[in-house]
């Protein structure tokens, strides 16, 4: 059968989720079990009175997909000269931490810890390359990183002058990612005059942070942040409201630990906090988190949804869930558009690369952003030297090429995130590791919709929160 859809069940309706045109149908149970007949062959099309019913009303028409490629494939060139929002330069390697699941641990087969520093000239080719390609921003923002970017303020306040020599009529917003074992008085004073953004790698209380963010002689990292955040909020406190901070989530954390310690801590309670879940070292293995952890998730989770239906408070949902929210209305103002699919057309993972988060590592080589190998040869679009690799982008762009068979057919592929991450074979875009991602797409794309569904019967607006 040609005509592409998804059988949706609350406790209370049934629903059919129309690929081709990303909407959400309330159906009877009645017309439920005949589409589902319909789509396992047990009903032909000719014979269905319900199919024929919603194609009159303009939906579950046959598929129209016939090419997977990017809608910005043809402006590609167009973006990559004009359109790169952010600039993350990779000022050194060295870390002064060795935080047991980095990206640089060695545990990852994409980079390592090394010695290695940017170069001032690279930095400086790194930020004309930007700013030229950069003409249809409003704002410039420029992000620096590492290993422990601190460990080289140097380079980070001439490329600050640099950036300011060479502007004009534009706001340049400067960030950084750091461990904040490095936030002295010196470093904090030109940060906060230079009105920088500070994400601050923290997770959670002592016993949590300490047993993964380590120096390099064993010992925990977690008093020395401690000392300097509170120095910052008694001397800076402005400067310091506006750090946020970013928590890892391991299999074997206490999530009630850290859960508690960010909402009740006097120097943190009102802070803003980013959770992630750290990645599996398998390709397509979900980390498995322990029954304590999805307990609280799901308690805090149900809390959201009162949220949502006005039932409760802000104040009386955990902050480590807020975000879940813009995202889920995010999507319900997607499906509501009801806007047919065309016969061109990709799944969302893909950004355009090197235009939302263009990183330059210490070698001057330009990746589509900091999550990427730095080892991968499919990755890298170009260098500081000469430019993009335009059709080096183009690749990566349309990774659903790989899978374009499956992708066409897929129920999903308006909801599927798969990042170009997910098919680095190194040298190439693999089919096989992109595959290894699809099951838990999948999940994931029918749970969204099904919130959705169940929400508004219980008469979520959906409005922003």
């Amino acid at each position: 059968m040609d005509i592409i859809f998804k059988g949706i069940k609350t406790p209370k309706n049934s629903y059919i989720y129309d690929r081709g045109r990303n909407a959400i149908l309330a159906v009877s149970d009645s017309e439920y079990e005949e589409l589902e007949q319909l789509q396992k062959g047990l009903v032909k099309e000719e014979d269905s009175k319900v199919l024929k019913k919603y194609q009159n009303e303009g939906f579950l028409c046959p598929n129209t997909v016939t090419k997977i490629e990017h809608p910005c494939s043809g402006v590609l060139g167009h973006y990559l000269r004009n359109h790169v929002e952010k600039l993350t330069l990779q000022v050194t390697q060295r870390c002064n931490l060795r935080c047991e699941y980095c990206i640089y641990s060695g545990n990852y087969d994409n980079r390592k810890h090394s010695n290695l520093d940017m170069s001032f000239e690279t930095a400086k080719k790194a930020i004309d390359l930007y700013l030229c390609s950069s003409g249809e921003m409003e704002e410039y923002f420029v992000s620096f990183y590492g290993g422990e970017p601190l460990l080289n303020l140097k380079l980070i306040k001439q490329c600050v002058e640099y950036i300011k020599s060479k502007t004009v009529g534009k706001r340049i917003n400067f960030a950084m990612t750091t461990n904040a074992t490095l936030l002295n008085d010196e470093a904090v004073d030109y940060l906060r005059n230079e009105d920088f953004g500070i994400m601050v790698s923290l997770d959670g209380s002592k016993k949590e942070h300490d047993r993964h963010r380590k120096f390099q002689n064993g010992e925990g990292s977690f008093d020395l942040i401690q000392k300097n955040l509170k120095r910052i909020k008694e001397k800076n406190p402005d400067f310091f409201s506006k750090i946020t901070y970013n928590s890892v989530m391991n299999p074997d954390s206490d999530y009630r630990s850290v859960k508690t310690y960010f909402e009740t801590d006097e120097l943190l309670n009102s802070a803003e906090i980013l959770t992630n879940i750290v990645e599996s070292e398998n390709p397509g293995e979900k980390v498995k988190l322990s029954k304590d952890y999805l307990k609280i998730d799901k308690f805090d989770q149900l809390k959201l949804y009162l949220l949502m239906l006005k039932k409760i408070d802000e104040k009386d949902v955990s902050k480590l869930v807020l975000i879940r929210a813009r995202y889920i209305i995010r999507k319900y103002q997607e499906i509501i558009k009801k806007a047919e699919i065309g016969s061109k057309c990709h799944h969302n993972g893909p950004c355009i690369p090197g235009t939302r988060r263009l990183f330059v590592n210490v070698q001057g080589k330009l990746f589509p952003c900091e999550r990427v190998s730095e080892t991968s040869s499919i990755m890298q679009l170009g260098n500081v030297e000469e430019g993009f690799e335009i059709e080096k982008v183009r690749k990566l762009l349309n990774v659903g090429k790989v899978t374009e068979d499956l992708c066409k057919n897929c129920w999903a592929l308006l909801h599927c995130n798969q990042c170009i991450r997910n098919a680095d074979g190194k040298d190439h875009l693999s089919r096989k590791l992109k595959m290894l991602y699809c099951p838990d797409t999948k999940r994931q794309a029918y749970f969204i919709l099904k919130e959705i569904c169940a929400l508004r019967e219980l008469g979520c607006t959906f409005e922003r929160i």
